[in-house]
This record gives structure tokens, sequence and C-alpha cells, in this order.
């Protein structure tokens, strides 16, 4: 399963066994879909038979009754990637943007740990943990969320943190972009 898709199902379900029971759940209903919720910018398993879906993008389908596995990750991760691209475009950031922003590296926590080098004044937070630190955000003050390359992990941290009230925008380029137009990184903190 590529990363950023354990990520998304970490992220949402809090791991791959809750995704399995959250998709048992709709045992005996109509088909069972695990869609993109671009107002929330969150995964669900959806069991209703699709009436009425408000935007959300399949990125799964079981029919019912049918099993859950196999999987194929590569082709829900390739969904899940265009749908949260697709979404996610206008709360783009410039680099000019960050100026009096909140910045938050949202790098997977392997990255992050890897990482020799922030954007300065950043914080990390576990994007997988989104839900948890999101209510610490300040509503007062704009948010700017970035991971390497401002792909699914920097928007989708950023829709859901839209979704929480908070003032979130992603990095467009990320990190990568950031270095790449000679912008200051600094080291990080020995222990961070």
């Amino acid at each position: 399963m590529e990363a950023a898709m354990q990520l998304a199902i970490d992220a949402n379900f809090g791991g791959l066994g809750r995704w399995r029971e959250a998709h048992a759940a709709c045992a005996g209903g109509g088909p069972a879909r695990l869609v993109f919720q671009p107002s929330t910018g969150t995964l669900a398993w959806r069991c209703d038979g699709g009436e009425g879906d408000g935007g959300v993008v399949v990125v799964l389908e079981r029919a019912a009754g049918q099993p859950l596995e196999p999987v194929d990750w590569a082709e829900v991760y390739a969904c899940y990637q265009a749908a949260v691209l697709d979404t996610s475009g206008a709360w783009g950031a410039s680099h000019d943007d960050v100026a009096g922003a909140l910045l938050l590296d949202v790098r997977r926590a392997g990255v992050f740990e890897l990482a020799q080098d922030t954007l300065p004044g950043a914080r990390w937070r576990n994007p997988a943990e989104v839900a948890a630190w999101a209510a610490d955000c300040p509503r007062s003050r704009p948010v700017i969320v970035y991971c390497v390359y401002g792909h699914e992990v920097g928007r989708a941290t950023a829709l859901r943190l839209r979704a929480a009230g908070v003032d979130a925008r992603y990095l467009r380029g990320g990190i990568d972009g950031w270095k790449t137009a000679g912008r200051p990184v600094t080291a990080k903190a020995p222990g961070a």
C-alpha cells in the first residue's frame, strides 16, 4: 500500500483494522463505497446506495455481499489522490502567503523523522492525527500546512482543518518547491 494511502486510512479510520470494521458495518445493505468527501477532506464508507452523494468521489466500491479483499491499493490510491487534487486547488498558498501565517509541517512521521530541515518557524504535526490536534489551531490567524511536494498529504490536511473551522491552506509545491525556489530553510532541531 502507498504510504500516503496508509496515512489516509490511519487518519480517517484509526488503522486498517478499523477500516475493515467500518466496511463490515455495511454488510447486508446495498453496495459499500469508500468515498472521499471534499467538504470535510475525509474518507468514509457509504452503505446507502449512493443517493444524494453531495459531491463525494468513490475511490473503492464493493457490491453487496462481495468480500472486501483483495484490494487493488494502487488503484484505490490513484482514485484518492486524483480526488484530493481535483477538489483542493482553491486552497493553495504561494510562497509569499506564508508571512504572518502559522506554518505546520505535516510530512508523514517517517518522512519527517528522516528530514534534515524545515521551513523557518514551522511546527511539525502528525497528519495521521489531525482530528486530535485540529482544535488547537488558531482561528484568528491563517494556517499554512506543507508536506514534501504539496500533493495529497498537505492538501487533505488543509481540507480537514478547514472543515474544523481553521483558515487553512496548503503550500503549493511543498517544502521541495520552497527549496527549489531558493527560499530559506532551517535545520531541524535535534530530536524533533
